[in-house]
């Protein structure tokens, strides 16, 4: 059995508003292990639209349809259905009845033409709308399944979330092919270069790799189409050991809910940003919801001055000690051998204390982070001043949670020191 997606409307076919319906429906569909096979697109048309609602049928298939199903003259989704299934359109007393409750419970007065959202074809299985005027409905023609959807967005996606995912998986358990996705997100190396290093491993059938750039991350993508977990997890242990030195997290990138998982819990912290100009407290929010104080100093040149180098000193010695993180030009002597590689060095250092469970932590640490190009050589964005602030929050990260810190390929990182001490605390 296949899946198919259908959008209608004049406006997402002429282009003057997205088809977001389409891209959520696909993306929800693959999480929960479903391909979709094709995707239509039609405008407000009574004959094209019969024209594809038959042409579709004729295969098994499950049919998603979003859009057209509004009270007025141009709303043609159900009409055009109703054709095809050669059934007469009947009025849905449960849905009309529900329909004139939304409009009274808000003081409105109901239109007659929204009698109209209620008409459903003779045989069709109504699908409850919780937040809109027009119900969905499912109906069997010839060989598809048609679920028909609003294609409002809001109401669309509380109708997925309430009743229709639910309704899609039960009727392809055992007909549709599962996909099986692995997502794992990378920082410093490059798209070409990763996958000359994945191109020896030797893929079993129904599986294939693939990467989707995503500054300063790639998301390497191992999808299996009915292929088996052994196969899966095969396959993902030659991944790792080729791509660990940079592996930030799988699945999805969102640090804050990682370290909900690991049950870790930070408190609010001071940031000094003397390098990149904000970017590094933006990109601290992704550990951080709370700053006590932020600062961003003006000193991004690897040579400071007197009157920066005491301005950054005044500006240490006030600033509270407890939860502190900065970036800074580093002021320390380098190696000269690695300076004529990486010219460009800066100094990460945190004093962090953070709970897990019953216990308190306290993690401090020192970083040399060494580039190969300036941070300032492109005015006021520059991809080495947004890199380099990411790279200090997801090395952060990596540290909290436990994990190998990563080693990006065209960077030196040296761990100048780094302590953990941990204390129970007492309920």
């Amino acid at each position: 059995m296949r899946i198919e997606l259908i959008s209608t409307g004049d406006e997402v076919i002429t282009g003057n508003i997205d088809d977001t319906n389409a891209s959520f429906l696909s993306r929800e569909l693959f999480e929960a292990g479903l391909q979709v096979d094709r995707r239509h697109t039609s405008g407000d048309s009574l004959t094209e639209l019969m024209e594809l609602f038959y042409q579709v049928s004729q295969k098994e298939a499950i049919v998603i349809a979003t859009g057209g199903m509004g009270p007025t003259n141009d709303d043609l989704t159900t009409e055009a259905i109703a054709k095809v299934a050669n059934v007469p359109l009947q009025l849905n007393t449960t849905w009309y009845e529900r329909m004139k409750a939304w409009f009274d419970n808000r003081g409105r007065f109901m239109a007659h033409s929204n009698l109209k959202q209620a008409m459903l074809p003779q045989g069709a299985i109504m699908i409850d709308n919780p937040t809109g005027t027009a119900c969905g409905f499912a109906i069997k023609v010839n060989q598809a399944l048609f679920i028909f959807l609003p294609g409002v967005p809001r109401e669309l996606k509380a109708m997925w979330e309430s009743s229709v995912k639910e309704m899609v998986i039960s009727y392809t358990n055992d007909t549709v092919p599962r996909t099986h996705l692995i997502k794992l997100f990378l920082m410093g190396i490059g798209e070409s270069t990763l996958m000359s290093k994945l191109a020896p491993i030797e893929l079993p059938q129904g599986i294939t790799i693939g990467d989707r750039a995503i500054y300063p991350f790639i998301e390497l993508k191992i999808i299996g189409h009915d292929a088996s977990d052994q196969d899966m997890f095969e396959v993902l242990g030659q991944v790792m050991n080729i791509v660990s030195p940079y592996y930030v997290c799988r699945d999805h990138y969102s640090l804050i809910e990682s370290l909900n998982a690991h049950k870790i819990q930070l408190n609010a912290i001071n940031a000094i940003d003397g390098v990149t100009r904000g970017w590094l407290l933006i990109h601290m929010q992704e550990l951080f919801k709370n700053f006590v104080a932020c600062s961003v100093l003006n000193a991004t040149n690897n040579e400071l001055n007197e009157q920066e180098k005491g301005y950054i000193a005044k500006h240490l010695e006030h600033a509270p000690n407890f939860n502190k993180i900065s970036l800074l030009p580093c002021q320390q002597a380098i190696d000269v051998s690695l300076l004529k590689e990486y010219p460009y060095c800066y100094e990460f250092s945190f004093n962090l204390d953070y709970k897990q469970e019953d216990d308190g932590h306290n993690l401090t640490g020192r970083y040399l982070i060494a580039l190969k190009e300036d941070v300032n050589s492109h005015a006021l964005y520059s991809r080495n001043r947004d890199f380099l602030a990411h790279l200090c929050c997801v090395e952060l990260y990596k540290l909290l949670v436990n994990e190998p810190t990563i080693t990006p390929e065209d960077c030196k990182i040296l761990m100048l020191d780094c302590k953990r001490s941990s204390y129970h605390l007492s309920k």
